[in-house]
């Protein structure tokens, strides 16, 4: 703040002596005979509209040739300012009452070591006419008058409440002028509500607009208006502005700390902005998300970070629990689009019948939690009617069919096994020209004496879906009885046991398998 004490010197008694009264002897020179300090010619006639010296200070004389005080005088294209006793002053703020369009009633000028004003001489604000003093940099209008407040492009004062909103520039207030640089909190009205927020301007006081801005290595955002963006923001040029703190879902979007500056490569638990997601803003509803090292938000994507695989959805959000991709790399949801389900609100027979064939079934641990990493091998999966064990391949997508790696079977990822409730040993529809593919039906199934599953393509599994091949009079706990083949496909099932006999003409006889023959009595 510019002290009052800079306004104007008085003229020493040393310069009022450098005029001296012996000035009215001479007929060339200062006179003062009238009252008033002339400086006559050779002549005896006022010198006027002129620069005279005496001693080390400049007067002016006016048009009536009479010594100029106290005012601003305009000789040629210059501005200069003789004080109270004439003389003109140097390097020196000047203040005077002036009234303006903001109501303040103090105008500034400063004068050069020469004494002119410094002032605009161009139409249009640039660079070149910024003048540095005292370390501070100030603006001055074609009049010489310092500039103040929210400057725009043509260097006018910026007036009305919504001033900041267009201006280019910020020079303080009226009683300091400088440009303001560096981080500025300022009071501003939007949209009729005063509020605060924070600035950055350049050193020669431009604002950061609708742009983001890397300060002492953070990395920050502004938006349309120059306010720093304290929550979330658009990153993509959308509405015509890149920066909007209305992030919307065809967006890319940022999410910055509160001190403004950016997340780069960190986690972020956090509530959606209400433009962005309102279902999740209004039920205060949290997320997962991660900024990637340009401060953006993780959007519709598989991510590795720190060795482990996540996945996010198309706003960013990361995917926890069972989710389905077309392609494995993008368009994830756990979304089962019954009501508001996600697939494991569901029971396990509805999740088989739910996701088609042809999608991809990834498993990205327990909902809610923040490892959320792409899961693979065996996994213990809740589902509405019960826990099922899964198994997903080292790509992490869930198995299906037989797999080696196991020797089971899996549908969707779901082991296929018995129940134990129904009986420790149950079949599997298989595929007639392939062994290794499941059949139409996906299910496991139970004998009850109705129906026997031999050489109609069933492979017998236990408990822990473990294929059981090669298996003679296997007894279930509902002693039923079974027969498998090296591959597991069941040979025989019933509630009589198996015996062998040489040739395959008994009255009994069931079926032949790596030369034996066997019958049931």
């Amino acid at each position: 703040m510019r002290k009052q004490t800079k306004l104007v010197a008085a003229l020493s008694a040393t310069a009022l002596l450098a005029i001296g009264a012996s000035a009215v002897t001479f007929a060339a020179g200062w006179n003062n005979s009238t009252g008033e300090w002339q400086y006559l010619d050779n002549d005896g006639n006022a010198v006027t509209d002129a620069w005279r010296k005496s001693g080390d200070y400049w007067f002016y004389l006016g048009s009536d040739g009479n010594m100029a005080k106290n005012e601003v005088v305009q000789n040629n294209d210059d501005y200069y300012f003789v004080n109270g006793d004439g003389a003109m002053v140097t390097n020196q703020w000047v203040s005077f009452d002036e009234s303006t369009e903001d109501g303040n009633d103090k105008r500034w000028m400063y004068f050069d070591s020469t004494g002119k004003a410094y002032r605009d001489k161009n139409d249009k604000l640039t660079v070149s006419d910024i003048k540095t003093i005292n370390g501070k940099k100030y603006l001055f209008d074609q009049e010489g008058k310092m500039l103040y407040g929210w400057l725009g492009e043509d260097s006018a004062l910026v007036t009305g409440d919504d001033a900041w909103t267009t201006a280019k520039y910020y020079y303080g207030g009226f009683d300091d002028g400088s440009a303001q640089h560096g981080w500025v909190q300022l009071t501003v009205n939007d949209n009729g509500e005063d509020s605060t927020a924070w600035f950055y301007f350049d050193d020669n006081g431009k604002v950061s607009r609708d742009k983001k801005k890397t300060i002492n290595g953070q990395t920050y955002y502004f938006d349309e208006k120059g306010r720093m963006i304290e929550d979330w923001s658009t990153a993509t040029k959308a509405s015509g502005s890149y920066f909007n703190a209305k992030p919307t879902t065809s967006d890319s979007v940022v999410y910055v700390n509160g001190d403004g500056g950016a997340r780069k490569n960190q986690w972020i638990w956090a509530v959606p902005a209400e433009s962005y997601l309102p279902k999740d803003f209004e039920n205060d509803s949290a997320s997962w998300w991660y900024a990637d090292n340009s401060g953006k938000v993780v959007t519709d994507k598989l991510k590795k970070i720190k060795g482990k695989v996540y996945a996010f959805d198309k706003y960013g959000r990361m995917i926890s629990g069972l989710a389905t991709s077309y392609n494995g790399r993008n368009e994830f949801t756990n979304a089962s689009g019954i009501g508001d389900d996600d697939f494991q609100d569901l029971t396990g027979d509805v999740f088989l019948k739910q996701v088609a064939a042809s999608t991809k079934i990834y498993y990205f641990s327990g909902d809610g939690e923040k490892d959320g990493s792409r899961k693979t091998g065996y996994q213990k999966v809740d589902f509405d009617d019960d826990t099922y064990e899964m198994y997903f391949n080292n790509s992490g997508e869930a198995a299906n069919n037989y797999v080696s790696k196991i020797k089971k079977y899996a549908n969707k990822g779901i082991i296929l096994k018995a129940n134990n409730d129904d009986s420790n040993y149950g079949v599997i529809k298989v595929d007639s020209a392939n062994v290794k593919k499941l059949g139409d039906n996906n299910g496991v199934v139970y004998f009850d004496g109705s129906v026997s599953f031999a050489n109609n393509d069933y492979v017998l599994v236990n408990t822990a879906g473990t294929v059981q091949t090669g298996k003679v009079n296997l007894k279930d706990s509902n002693d039923a009885y079974y027969s498998t083949d090296k591959d597991g496909k069941v040979l025989y099932s019933g509630y009589k046991k198996l015996y062998t006999v040489q040739n395959n003409d008994h009255p009994n006889f069931v079926y032949s398998y790596n030369g034996k023959n066997y019958y049931t009595e």
